[in-house]
């Protein structure tokens, strides 16, 4: 007996000894869905976007400049089974002066059960194809027109909370969600002026010194999203959804500014092979804009057809159309040309060409765009 007890000590104190030079002895298999070692440590990665940019316009500033124009810092990870935590910051060029901010921290719930998901915290709001998107994450040098004309300069982001719901009775990806944000509204400096409203009366408002992007939607906002995908013999794919949004507008704190906004995108994809792409998308906005002058109406969209010749070279070309948000009307078209080399998975330069017609006024730009990151954000695919 006391040899057996003696064997059992001996084994138990070599088992520990073992564990403590073996970490996954000692810490045992990672969770579902937690990668490597449970060390609660998160995917850091770094990212920075040069751009260069010229312009024929003499009133340009910001014209025959190459410079950063943006590092995002990124955080993520999963801290439980089926709960993602995500927290990126982002230094922005605005004014030739550089801007920090959090561009998103929040925590998803994967799986609430019976098909429910959610996200809390400062969310890239889910509106359209495009707006949830990092720069480094788009096609395109630039955003499309109506995002910047509808949303401002920079995507449309909040903090508030989004449930969603997978919708389980269709034979493909259908999935339904709405949520609440709190949006900061925009300061500006603001004087009387008389104008006319739509009736042709005159009638005094705060006139606010402001410029096109300067818009968006402020303080509390209500949105909502359907989104869905087919499959089309392997190798084609649709993807519809429709979007909405009620709210106040970034002049509220000034003067009655209520929003209401709808938006319908569609995108055909097509693979020909492993790495031959074919992308379609199109997507368009109304916003509808209730101030003392009267209900304004403005309509914005984009087409952008790109093809993905192999896996390094990309071309493409969109078309974009918007109105302004301001009562004085204005309209902007514009013609761009996007060449696209990926040097890598997670790098890539970019040359893009653009014609635009303000009012009559006609503009050409160009850009030449350096995108590079290390990490799992700054893959395309993340």
């Amino acid at each position: 007996m006391k040899k057996i007890l003696f064997l059992l000590i001996f084994n138990m104190f070599f088992y520990n000894l073992k564990a403590q030079e073996n970490p996954v002895l000692s810490e045992g298999t990672p969770l579902q869905g937690m990668r490597g070692k449970t060390l609660n440590l998160p995917d850091i990665s770094a990212l920075g976007n040069i751009v260069g940019y010229i312009s024929d316009d003499s009133k340009d500033a910001d014209k025959n400049q190459l410079s950063i124009n943006e590092v995002e810092i990124a955080f993520q990870g999963y801290i439980y089974p089926e709960m993602r935590a995500d927290i990126i910051t982002a230094i922005h060029k605005h004014d030739g002066d550089y801007e920090s901010e959090i561009c998103e921290a929040k925590a998803s719930f994967l799986n609430l059960g019976y098909g429910f998901s959610a996200e809390a915290g400062k969310i890239h709001i889910d509106f359209g194809k495009v707006n949830k998107l990092h720069t480094h994450h788009l096609p395109t040098t630039d955003k499309p027109l109506m995002l910047e004309k509808f949303f401002g300069e920079h995507e449309l982001a909040g903090q508030g909370a989004v449930l969603k719901y997978l919708i389980p009775i269709f034979p493909f990806y259908s999935q339904i969600q709405a949520g609440f944000w709190d949006i900061n509204a925009h300061s500006h400096a603001q004087e009387e002026a008389s104008v006319l409203d739509i009736t042709g009366s005159t009638i005094t408002v705060n006139s606010l010194l402001h410029d096109d992007s300067s818009f968006s939607p402020s303080d509390k906002v209500y949105t909502a999203r359907w989104n869905s995908s087919f499959d089309m013999n392997g190798q084609k794919e649709i993807e519809i959804g429709l979007s909405g949004l009620k709210g106040r507008g970034a002049h509220y704190q000034e003067h009655k500014d209520n929003v209401e906004m709808i938006g319908a995108d569609i995108t055909f994809k097509w693979f020909p092979d492993s790495y031959k792409k074919w992308t379609f998308q199109n997507e368009w906005m109304r916003l509808k804009r209730d101030i003392p002058v009267g209900t304004l109406n403005r309509d914005g969209f984009y087409s952008f057809l790109n093809y993905r010749a192999d896996k390094y070279w990309d071309y493409g070309v969109r078309l974009d159309y918007s109105e302004n948000a301001w009562p004085q009307i204005s309209y902007e078209r514009s013609f761009s040309a996007i060449i696209t080399r990926h040097l890598t998975e997670t790098s890539y330069w970019r040359i893009t060409g653009k014609h635009r017609n303000i009012n009559g006024k006609n503009i050409s730009e160009g850009w030449f765009q350096l995108s590079f990151g290390i990490g799992p954000h700054s893959h395309e695919l993340e």
